[in-house]
């Protein structure tokens, strides 16, 4: 009897741990909506959202990636862009100083529109990100990558590699350009800004040297060479860009696609979920006054 009577305590207290324990994980699921909430809910189903959340994570990355990388090209872009209008300008007025009817005076106005520009590509090439990052320095971001003395001679600062942005597990974009590759030559990483020096020094000449014509023919050699590296640069972002933005609406896809997966796996049947609770509940209340009874005749049958 005694024997009988442990067993009934036993089976009674695990029967009721059992059912308080499935009634606080109904709980929790109709509080959260979630039909898995801890590893023990569903083993399979716990481990396959960890592994998505994990995608998803890294997905959302990627596209934070795609997001910073995409501001940094277009202001790359737009810098080029500028600059090389600029190298348009910039002939046009070299074109003009070649009119043989020009005077000293009129040589020398031109003259101060080229410092003028010299001044504004310099700035460009000196052009940042909204984090004051250089965007010409190649890996030389802190500091800027262009120098000049009153002379008009240019030094390069950075180096010659190029920050790179990954926005997929196998690609990348660059988000700098080396400026001595954009702006300078195999000679020198200034060939541009030692061109416009050129142009201005002999400007400035008076009177005119004999050759004035043979060095402005030189130069404006030298300028088209320097606008065709600076548009061939462009186009090459243009296309980083389209790859880019291309990658990043494929990687939103892809986190819409891993949301689903775990939302799929968590979904809750909520009609089911309450009628379990309610059943549940119910086994409880039951149990409980059964094990009320087995106890009280238990401990009746003991004093008698």
């Amino acid at each position: 009897m005694q024997i009988s009577t442990f067993s009934s305590f036993q089976v009674g207290s695990y029967d009721m741990s059992n059912l308080q324990s499935g009634i606080q994980s109904l709980q929790e699921q109709l509080d959260t909506q979630n039909s898995v909430n801890k590893p023990s809910d569903n083993p399979v189903a716990s481990t396959q959202i960890l592994q998505l959340d994990a995608s998803q994570g890294r997905t959302n990355q990627f596209v934070t990636n795609n997001q910073n990388a995409s501001a940094q090209l277009s202001l790359v872009d737009t810098t080029l862009g500028s600059a090389s209008n600029l190298l348009s300008n910039l002939k046009s007025l070299t074109v003009e100083a070649g009119n043989g009817i020009m005077t000293t005076t009129q040589l020398q106005m031109i003259q101060q529109q080229v410092n003028q520009d010299y001044t504004q590509l310099m700035s460009y090439a000196n052009a940042t990100n909204g984090n004051g990052e250089y965007l010409f320095g190649g890996n030389k971001v802190a500091s800027p990558p262009f120098s000049a003395d009153n002379s008009l001679t240019a030094t390069y600062n950075g180096d010659s590699g190029q920050r790179m942005v990954q926005i997929t597990d196998s690609s990348s974009v660059p988000v700098t350009q080396a400026g001595s590759q954009v702006f300078g030559n195999a000679t020198s990483p200034t060939a541009l800004f030692d061109s416009m020096q050129q142009l201005s020094q002999l400007l400035g000449q008076s009177p005119k040297p004999s050759t004035f014509t043979t060095q402005l023919s030189s130069i404006m050699d030298s300028l088209d060479t320097a606008q065709t590296k600076i548009m061939t640069t462009q186009a090459a972002v243009g296309a980083a860009e389209v790859e880019n933005n291309d990658i990043q609406t494929s990687n939103t896809q892809l986190s819409t696609q891993y949301q689903t997966a775990v939302d799929n796996l968590q979904s809750l049947n909520m009609p089911q979920a309450i009628s379990n609770f309610t059943m549940e509940q119910t086994s409880l209340q039951y149990t409980q006054q059964v094990y009320a009874k087995v106890t009280a005749l238990s401990l009746f049958n003991y004093l008698q």
